[in-house]
């Protein structure tokens, strides 16, 4: 009896929140996300941002033929893939018709938010863990699945602060901005996805528990996980 290979494909209705799409449309099946940098369940696939989002196309037809001539870049580079994962932070740039987008997260859903060409140059990168490597280098562990291996006496970096990084023409640590009280940060997972805040307090508790932090947004203070913040700055 022949196996079964992974679906490629989800029905609309058991599509996880992070998607948010109509529940009504012509296509009853949506693609799903091919293993990548991000999560299933916080990405979204190319071909439902350029058709369902972006109304660039009607069909994954038209969305493969934008792919195949090279129209459309994630971080910088040019991606084939319908399938291919686009999620937070990433930067999706359509270069011949002037369009560059940030993705984010509001009110649970992954959101696209319109920013300018020279703003589409760096992309906000969370340090998720920092791995000690030979001849006391350390390598910082990013959201998105990159790495970049620093020199120990460079190292001013902690887990859960933000590097601006530069994704062309080369891929460089351009700035820090650090999970400290005063940061403002974006709340990605969680009941208070989407809410951007002033981190207030950052709180440790006993044993393995994660640690919270205390935001307050438009006077209103909350807690969540620090693990669900990603430090942003004004340019936003």
């Amino acid at each position: 009896m022949a196996g079964h290979g992974r679906k490629r494909h989800l029905n609309r209705h058991n599509l996880p929140l992070a998607t948010k799409l109509a529940r009504k449309g012509k296509n009853q099946w949506v693609k799903k996300p091919i293993p990548g940098k991000h999560p299933q369940s916080d990405s979204i696939s190319l071909v439902l941002l350029l058709r369902d989002r972006l109304s660039l196309a009607e069909n994954a037809r038209q969305a493969k033929k934008l792919l195949n001539n090279g129209e459309v870049l994630i971080d910088g580079v040019k991606t084939k893939f319908l399938g291919a994962p686009v999620g937070l932070m990433d930067v999706v740039s359509i270069p011949k018709l002037s369009l560059h987008y940030r993705v984010f997260v509001s009110k649970g859903a992954i959101a696209l938010k319109e920013i300018t060409a020279e703003q589409a140059g760096l992309k906000y990168c969370r340090i998720i863990g920092k791995t000690t490597k030979k001849k006391g280098k350390v390598q910082l562990n990013l959201h998105d699945a990159r790495n970049f291996v620093i020199e120990k006496e460079e190292d001013r970096f902690k887990t859960g602060d933000t590097v601006l990084t530069s994704i062309t023409p080369k891929q460089e640590i351009k700035g820090i901005l650090k999970m400290e009280p005063g940061a403002k940060c974006l709340v990605f997972k969680g009941k208070h996805a989407g809410t951007v805040g002033v981190l207030e307090a950052l709180m440790e508790r006993a044993g393995s528990k994660a640690t919270e932090a205390r935001l307050k947004s438009e006077g209103e203070s909350f807690i969540t996980l620090k693990n669900y913040l990603i430090v942003v700055d004004d340019k936003f």
